[in-house]
């Protein structure tokens, strides 16, 4: 399972404000569901990933053994696809909110 979200910030260890024991680089991540995820960046895309990106971040059990899950971005999608995708969970958002709004206006009896 993939969950989409936008970067809102990224840590690497080539920035100047941050100080690294590694080479791996994180970034902070809005998930669809409004959560906010510090993860890990697949290394291969690191130094292409940019603020504002749309972004699949890998949700995928860590072992058979474990349902922990990964939490790693893992793939970038721009432009057209990078809109289509957050639109369409943006929109299923909104549709869950309402759903909610209704449910809860019916069961209340002021």
């Amino acid at each position: 399972m993939f969950h989409p979200g936008k970067v809102a910030g990224i840590f690497s260890p080539k920035d100047k404000d941050v100080h690294s024991s590694d080479d791996s680089t994180q970034a902070l991540v809005e998930m669809w569901d409004e959560n906010l995820f510090t993860c890990m960046v697949e290394p291969k895309i690191a130094a292409k990933l940019k603020e504002g990106d749309v972004v699949l971040v890998d949700y995928r059990p860590v072992s058979e053994k474990s349902a922990v899950p990964r939490q790693v971005v893992s793939k970038i999608v721009y432009k057209k696809k990078g809109a289509m995708l957050w639109e369409q969970y943006a929109d299923y958002k909104r549709q869950r909110k309402q759903e909610a709004m209704k449910t809860q206006q019916k069961t209340y009896m002021g």
